[in-house]
């Protein structure tokens, strides 16, 4: 695997920490609190929490990645299968779509709601990275949330989602497209 996919699984991680930090209105430390309660060490704090959330680099310039031993405390702290956050690198490992974390669905924000619709008018995605769309909803989910760093994640967070669209879009079968798109905005990002 190389580093550019663990960074991929790790940014869609992060915005799943932070999207989770928001709404469920708790810090950074109180977020590494809830984590030992599901496994993680000691060692994973509030400035962990934070190297992860913003991809602040060390005094070597190395980015702080998440580790699999991460991934699955983290997920059990926000509530998710671990699956849900290896972003479209999720399909090496199962092959198939993510379960859907009912909680996570229940308090969609109003891009997350009408990117689930969008994804959801394609139909049948036959061919399309299954994880592709989990990714969609956790970066919607994460620009509902304001896009963290007090907004300044916005453009890459929009741009992400943009980008993950239009795979989805390039990879659906032609035929696929609804008809009933008037506005043709389904690669379009509110």
């Amino acid at each position: 695997m190389t580093t550019d996919r663990i960074t991929v699984m790790t940014s869609v991680a992060s915005a799943a920490i932070t999207a989770f930090r928001k709404r469920e209105g708790i810090t950074r430390a109180e977020f590494a609190e809830a984590a030992w309660e599901h496994g993680a060490p000691a060692t994973f704090t509030a400035t962990v929490v934070g190297a992860l959330e913003t991809g602040r680099r060390s005094a070597g310039g190395r980015r702080r990645e998440i580790t699999l031993d991460e991934l699955v405390f983290l997920a059990a702290t926000i509530g998710v299968p671990p699956v849900a956050l290896l972003g479209e690198q999720a399909v090496v490992f199962t092959g198939d779509t993510p379960a859907q974390c009912p909680r996570c669905t229940a308090r969609t924000g109003t891009l997350q709601r009408r990117v689930r619709e969008d994804i959801d008018a394609l139909g049948d995605l036959a061919g399309v990275d299954p994880s592709l769309a989990e990714t969609a909803y956790v970066l919607a989910e994460a620009i509902d949330s304001g896009g963290g760093e007090g907004g300044r994640m916005l453009p890459r967070l929009t741009r992400e989602l943009r980008a993950t669209l239009e795979q989805i879009l390039a990879s659906a079968p032609a035929g696929d497209l609804p008809d009933d798109d008037e506005d043709d905005d389904l690669a379009e990002p509110e």
